[in-house]
């Protein structure tokens, strides 16, 4: 077994490595290996099949377990498992391989949905700022450009691993007007001390997580920007679809090395290096979802009408 568990054992360690990063491409990473390692190995029979699949999803799900849209996806392989009645190889592996290909598919619609619905949060001349990453975020931008819409962005460079600056490549090339911002300046612009041609009229921040209350977790500083922003009384947005709730009410917040902060540091010197921060519900205008702009109120219900397969803690 543990050589037919390699190469998503190699997912895994570059998913630790950060050499897969973000929710989505995470989750994607982890369905098509399943995939193309359930087509391309040989399995003696169902029971051996069955025994691979539980340790990769297990293995791949502790890879990143602050990733719900991740567990999400092996729940619903799981539940298609357990209808599989007959002792049958092929069956299973075509059972497997439809799910993971169906769940992959539906990050595909349900992210296509919520950029559409997001059409609209953003107007002529508003500053937006943004923090971290998102595709999702990225996508509903360039559609507001695409439809004429003059705007500005302000996105933060996102210390320590910097994923802000694949935010500010990809909004160069979709030829947005954007300025890179330290971290630490992103809440001085709620406010009109910073200069009124400064001051943002909208934020959009991403998350990797939805929790049942309605909160987001997402890129640690995003506390203190919603923070600022419900002072000033400025509208703050969540990208993302209901694939991230985390119905196991389970993800704890990340704490990352101290090298990522600093390499070379002083002996005796302690860091508290957060990955992650959550954002609470009272902060959230709305959360942008492929089932439209929904208040954090109404998450439950909505997962429970839409995904009876994603089974809610209770």
């Amino acid at each position: 077994m543990k050589e037919k568990l390699k190469k998503v054992e190699q997912v895994v360690q570059d998913i630790k490595d950060i050499k897969i990063q973000w929710a989505t491409n995470i989750a994607k990473a982890a369905f098509e290996i399943l995939i193309s390692q359930s087509r391309e190995q040989h399995f003696e029979n169902k029971k051996e099949y069955i025994e691979f699949i539980e340790k990769s999803m297990d293995i791949l799900i502790a890879a990143r377990p602050t990733e719900p849209m991740l567990f999400n996806g092996m729940d619903y392989i799981s539940s298609e498992i357990r209808k599989i009645e007959w002792d049958d190889l092929k069956l299973a592996i075509e059972k497997v391989s439809n799910a993971a290909q169906f769940y992959l598919n539906l990050i595909n619609e349900t992210a296509e949905r919520a950029v559409l619905n997001g059409l609209g949060i953003v107007n002529d001349w508003d500053n937006v700022l943004t923090h971290c990453h998102s595709s999702s975020a990225i996508k509903t931008l360039k559609l507001h450009k695409i439809k004429g819409i003059n705007f500005k962005v302000y996105n933060t460079e996102t210390r320590p691993l910097y994923q802000g600056r694949k935010t500010s490549a990809d909004l160069i090339a979709a030829w947005i007007d954007t300025t890179m911002v330290v971290d630490g300046v992103a809440p001085f612009l709620m406010d009109e001390s910073s200069g009124t041609d400064l001051m943002m009229d909208c934020v959009i921040i991403w998350c990797d997580a939805i929790k049942l209350d309605g909160g987001v977790i997402n890129k640690v500083w995003s506390y203190s920007v919603w923070l600022s922003a419900l002072y000033a009384n400025i509208p703050v947005y969540i990208a993302g679809n209901l694939l991230k709730v985390d119905v196991h009410d389970k993800i704890q917040i990340e704490r990352r090395e101290s090298h990522e902060v600093w390499e070379d540091s002083p002996d005796g010197l302690k860091f508290l290096n957060f990955a992650f921060d959550k954002i609470p519900p009272k902060f959230i205008r709305g959360i942008i979802t492929e089932f439209g702009i929904i208040k954090p109120r109404d998450i439950r219900k909505t997962i429970e009408k839409n995904y009876p397969w994603m089974k809610i803690k209770k």
